[in-house]
């Protein structure tokens, strides 16, 4: 038997203007579009003990009002005292990870009824190739990071805090998971005010651009050049209508030495290697050689130019890390995110004609999240089994690649429309080879486009 919870939690909370934009009809109705959740498989060699899943969701997750309470509105209804195991956990017996594939694919296309908490978690057991647990939540319940820090309780880890072995930025971390700071005091350099007024002018005033760039990237993004990946511009004209079609591929998984080499062979980050790849795959996967071609790509809410019309890996790096550095300004984050609560409290036919008209412009939704640097145990304790891989289950209006990192290597998977990357065999050798050549230094300044030799 499950514990109630306590009597004096509140019945009712109002949702963020974020989530319950989310939970209400974020789309116009001619887009014919599903609602937003968020679907995960993690890997196992063997399953973990179900009583163990659920005892660990009750424990650490049943709590929270998020995951303990239905949506109504733009409220979360406590509406059951106890975990509803039944409902909330089920048991397949699968034949291969193909169908698990599958059966992912068609529950990330798939609402849950409201009148249970928004979260369901599949065992999916297979006797001839690994098992997995499939887990699918509501967008409104939290985006990766916020679901990322509230699952960490289930994560066993050899030492520290889950979090704390996890790439993030220090600032991003709660305080008891942050690895203790440097204690070595810097020597003051003597010369330091020289300049500092003048330092400080120039610093504001590119403080206001980089805020006004990112609070108007989104209205000012234009749609995406016609290429065999993406709908022709008619059809994404004013808003495209979702297809309706998604199929699940997993890429092949990356040592993440490999894409090391790569970033210290172009002196970029990890997340520069990851998107110039992409690039690298699409170009070659398009056979690209118009000067002009140019996408856009929704990255964390943000309009992001892949140039594939660059004919060197060594272009495309360069001009991947200059159009990512953006996202590594506070100043440029904040207007974006200004941006964000703005539509978020606007009117719902505003916010359903920016999103769709957004959303339309673009080709590809592009995902990177980290997570453990070394092998995890799930759920954590008595019951539970080592971590093998994740794939992420997450389909969109456009293409979507999902990126996470975890124990030395890179999972990503993409959810497309299979009558527009009909080969996704073909894609799947592409990705790896632009690592492969990304990691190797005489490849720098070739093309990656396969020609016929001149006669």
């Amino acid at each position: 038997m499950y514990a109630s919870l306590p009597e004096d939690m509140p019945l009712e909370r109002k949702m963020s203007n974020l989530g319950a934009s989310m939970a209400n009809q974020p789309w116009p109705d001619e887009m014919e579009m599903f609602e937003p959740y968020v679907t995960g498989l993690m890997w196992f060699d063997t399953l973990p003990d179900k009583k163990a899943v659920i005892d660990a969701f009750e424990k650490h997750l049943w709590s929270c009002h998020r995951f303990n309470s239905c949506i109504e509105g733009s409220k979360w209804v406590r509406r059951h005292d106890k975990m509803d195991v039944e409902y909330h956990f089920e048991e397949k017996d699968m034949p291969d990870e193909k169908n698990i594939e599958e059966f992912a694919m068609k529950t990330q296309l798939t609402s849950l009824p409201r009148d249970h908490p928004q979260w369901k978690v599949f065992l999916l057991r297979s006797t001839s190739s690994q098992s997995a647990v499939l887990m699918h939540l509501h967008h409104s319940l939290g985006d990766g990071l916020g679901l990322l820090f509230a699952m960490s309780p289930l994560m066993g880890v050899q030492e520290g805090h889950p979090l704390a072995n996890i790439p993030l930025p220090r600032a991003v971390l709660p305080p008891f998971a942050r690895k203790p700071e440097d204690t070595n005091a810097k020597r003051r350099d003597p010369t330091a005010h020289r300049g500092f007024l003048s330092n400080c002018c120039c610093n504001f005033f590119r403080g206001i651009r980089n805020f006004l760039r990112g609070f108007f990237v989104i209205l000012t993004t234009t749609y995406d050049s016609d290429l065999p990946i993406n709908a022709p511009l008619g059809q994404r004209r004013p808003r495209l209508k979702f297809s309706g079609k998604r199929r699940l591929t997993r890429l092949p998984t990356l040592p993440l030495s490999t894409v090391k080499r790569a970033r210290e062979n172009h002196g970029v980050t990890l997340n520069d290697i990851v998107m110039a790849a992409v690039t690298g795959a699409i170009r070659r996967y398009c056979d690209i050689s118009n000067p002009c071609i140019a996408l856009q790509n929704k990255m964390l809410f943000s309009s992001v130019r892949l140039p594939v019309e660059q004919v060197t890996r060594a272009g495309r790096v360069k001009k991947m890390a200059d159009a990512c550095s953006d996202l590594k300004s506070v100043a440029y984050m904040m207007g974006l995110k200004f941006f964000t609560n703005v539509g978020a409290m606007s009117p719902r036919w505003f916010v359903n004609k920016a999103a769709s008209e957004t959303w339309s412009k673009h080709s590809f939704l592009i995902t990177n999240v980290p997570s453990t640097t070394g092998p995890m145990t799930w759920p954590k304790g008595e019951g539970g089994q080592e971590l093998k891989g994740i794939t992420m289950v997450i389909a969109n209006v456009m293409n979507q690649i999902s990126v996470i990192s975890y124990n030395g290597n890179l999972y990503a998977s993409l959810v497309s429309d299979p009558d527009l990357i009909t080969e996704e065999a073909e894609f799947c050798r592409l990705w790896l080879s632009e690592f492969e050549a990304l990691a190797d230094p005489t490849k720098n300044d070739t093309d990656g486009i396969a020609r016929p030799l001149a006669a």
